[in-house]
């Protein structure tokens, strides 16, 4: 009954991604920094995922996998909707590399604001999902699918090539200009170091946005580094396999599960790293009913004063 303990895993990530995703809708910075509505906007991506993996592993698990029957529709459907949240999981995390890469820039570029606004952000989560449907929909009306609840279905080249080759290519583009907004901060920290012109209140101006951008790029680090352990494996494996046609079915179900990773950690990342999410749950925790006593006890002594008091 692993599969059980594997929903249960997954309902309860749910739950957490829904309580982080409602403490950051509260923050008052999520209208104003897009770095937090990208960070918004992947809590969600990776909260339907996990609505569909759970769906996927009760559907392979209550039933035949050698047997055909509507079960192996609904196989084939979560089988593609669940790479659609992965590689909207990946969009976001790029395009909160590509705002910090604007950040680094004195005035921020046009491209790079463009690639970033919730209308390119839009565009994207439609492209992913027409992109992946469009395949769902050919292999439904195909008459000689492979059987779509086995686990080794996702590991065949023509799958491979289309969803986890993508996802490589994300996964480097995100390393890519991660690496490039690191060497950006450090040439523009010592074009600071060397200008001597600047005021006291200047200096310390750049102190706080150089802090700020550092606290950023370590958040934005966890994530891709993450990232990267959850998705890299099973690409690497889905290759070898397809070069050595030597498969595993055990290996081949671990790096499926490794996916999860990405969901798991992302929002203890969030809650530990975002000092407003980060508040926002201590003050839930710790929040207590100690005002109405208080209020009664002094209001009693009040009434009882004014009233002793000599009319003049």
């Amino acid at each position: 009954m692993k599969w059980v303990f594997i929903v249960a895993l997954c309902v309860i990530l749910f739950g957490i991604h829904v309580s982080a995703a409602v403490t950051l809708a509260k923050t008052a910075k999520l209208a104003k920094n897009k770095f937090f509505r990208l960070a918004f906007y992947l809590i969600i991506t990776d909260a339907c995922l996990m609505i569909e993996y759970v769906w996927m592993v009760i559907t392979m698990n209550i039933n035949e996998l050698s047997i055909d029957g509507p079960h192996q529709y609904h196989c084939i459907v979560m089988v593609h909707l669940s790479p659609a949240a992965i590689l909207c999981s990946l969009l976001m995390t790029f395009c909160m590399c590509l705002h910090r890469l604007n950040a680094t820039f004195t005035t921020p570029k046009i491209v790079l604001s463009a690639l970033t606004s919730n209308i390119a952000i839009g565009l994207g989560f439609l492209f992913v999902h027409v992109y992946v449907l469009f395949r769902c929909v050919l292999e439904l009306l195909s008459t000689r699918v492979p059987l779509p609840c086995d686990p080794l279905y996702n590991t065949q080249k023509s799958f491979l090539l289309f969803v986890d080759v993508p996802n490589a290519i994300f996964v480097s583009l995100i390393a890519c200009c991660y690496i490039v907004v690191i060497w950006r901060i450090r040439k523009k920290q010592y074009l600071v170091m060397e200008i001597a012109t600047l005021s006291e209140e200047q200096i310390k101006q750049q102190r706080k946005s150089s802090l700020r951008m550092r606290y950023n790029m370590i958040t934005l680090g966890c994530i891709i580094v993450v990232t990267a352990c959850s998705i890299l494996p099973r690409t690497v494996y889905g290759l070898y396999i397809n070069v050595s046609d030597n498969i595993n079915p055990e290996i081949v179900r671990a790096t499926n599960n490794l996916l999860l990773i990405n969901p798991l950690v992302d929002p203890f990342i969030y809650i530990f790293r975002i000092k407003e999410i980060r508040s926002q749950f201590a003050r839930r925790c710790f929040r207590s009913n100690k005002t109405m006593p208080t209020t009664m006890t002094t209001t009693q002594p009040a009434t009882a004063s004014t009233s002793a008091v000599p009319q003049t």
